[in-house]
């Protein structure tokens, strides 16, 4: 998607003198310090996943990908501790017994749907998902064939494009028409323009490496009686290096860049958490707003830690093609909120169970997998 200046500078004009419509169904007039059932709730959901594996239909090679991020650059072991003076207020849920440490495993994504168009050089999302194992306690849902899991699920943009069930559906359903969906006719009252914005936000230039981005949840989670959204920056401002492949040419250079780091040194990530402040209008079901860090800092809650490794081998690049990541595997202490949320509890098992279906595979046991440890280097506490 390109825009000229000029049209950019008028659509900012009129997004300051028009309201931020959004299509049909403004959703529940709520929907900031509590959850609010849509009266079409049902059909909703119902139409996620009927659209999210016509979309996976749609766009199958000779292998079924993920309905989003479905490019996947690796699949990584990783520890996930909780820090030791983690504020009694935080201590719920994977994060109630300070100095614990959880095998983990992070997959680092593109975040297209559609596999063959999904290449590093292109502006898109970028995506970090971290799944912790041997949790305690019984996740809302679950797909691991051998373990418990609590799945993070983060982008390297604050914000969404899309901001409730119908205009989420009306998206998926016909993802090739984005000016469409953002500007629907002629007439300003009806253009999406704050989601319009959200996604300039979204679709971004590749960075140097993917162990350089701040990740965001997006979305908000419970922890514990609070509501939160989470996100992982790196532990330090890494220098930008040059990269080891051309990334104007080569449509797998992240991938590349991120092996030739890892089997030179190892990388870590602080995963934080903001509570949500109602008072400062933040919402829990209007994906498009960001939550100020001004008004409501991240705080510290553990560290991932990326030993150094060697995961380029076809086995494992297989195994972490079958892996399921889902928000709602998850325990109720971090329990998604929001209405995407809700749509996802719905899309993500349809993509996963439609995908395994067509490709004839089952979900691996991650744990087991970790366990053996091949491919790794060292997986030493630093």
């Amino acid at each position: 998607m390109r825009q000229s200046f000029p049209g950019i500078i008028f659509i900012i004009l009129v997004g300051s003198i028009l309201p931020a419509c959004s299509g049909e169904g403004a959703g529940p007039a709520d929907g900031l310090g509590r959850e609010a059932l849509r009266d079409d709730e049902a059909g909703q959901a119902a139409l996620t996943k009927q659209n999210f594996q016509k979309l996976v239909e749609d766009y199958k090679t000779s292998y079924v990908a993920r309905g989003a991020h479905a490019k996947a650059h690796s699949c990584v072991r990783a520890y996930f501790d909780v820090h030791g003076d983690i504020q009694a207020d935080y201590r719920y849920g994977v994060f109630s017994r300070p100095g614990k440490r959880y095998k983990s495993w992070v997959r680092f994504s593109n975040g297209h749907y559609d596999l063959k168009a999904s290449q590093d050089y292109r502006d898109d999302a970028r995506g970090l998902a971290v799944k912790l194992m041997e949790i305690s306690g019984q996740p809302l849902e679950r797909s691991d064939v051998d373990t418990a899991t609590q799945d993070f699920l983060m982008t390297n943009s604050r914000v969404f494009f899309v901001k409730n069930m119908p205009d989420y559906n009306q998206f998926v359903a016909n993802p090739e028409d984005f000016i469409g969906f953002f500007f629907p006719g002629w007439n300003p009252f009806n253009w999406r323009l704050k989601e319009f914005l959200a996604a300039r936000k979204t679709l971004t230039p590749p960075p140097d490496s993917l162990l350089t981005p701040t990740y965001y949840s997006i979305t908000p989670y419970k922890l514990g009686p609070h509501n939160i959204k989470f996100g992982a920056k790196p532990c330090v401002e890494r220098a930008a290096e040059k990269p080891v492949v051309d990334e104007n040419t080569d449509p797998d250079y992240l991938r590349k860049q991120l092996q030739a780091e890892l089997s030179e040194t190892g990388a870590c990530f602080i995963f934080q958490a903001q509570k949500q402040q109602v008072e400062r209008g933040m919402s829990l079901d209007d994906a498009t707003g960001e939550w100020s860090e001004e008004d409501s800092p991240f705080m510290p809650l553990a560290t991932i830690t990326i030993p150094r490794q060697d995961f380029s081998s076809a086995e494992q690049l297989r195994f972490c093609e079958n892996l399921s990541y889902a928000p709602w595997h998850a325990l109720p202490e971090h329990r998604p909120l929001g209405q995407l949320n809700r749509l996802r509890r719905h899309a993500y098992p349809a993509s996963s169970d439609y995908r395994h279906r067509q490709n004839q595979t089952r979900i691996p046991a991650a744990l087991a997998y970790w366990r053996a440890g091949r491919g790794s280097i060292t997986e030493k506490k630093p």
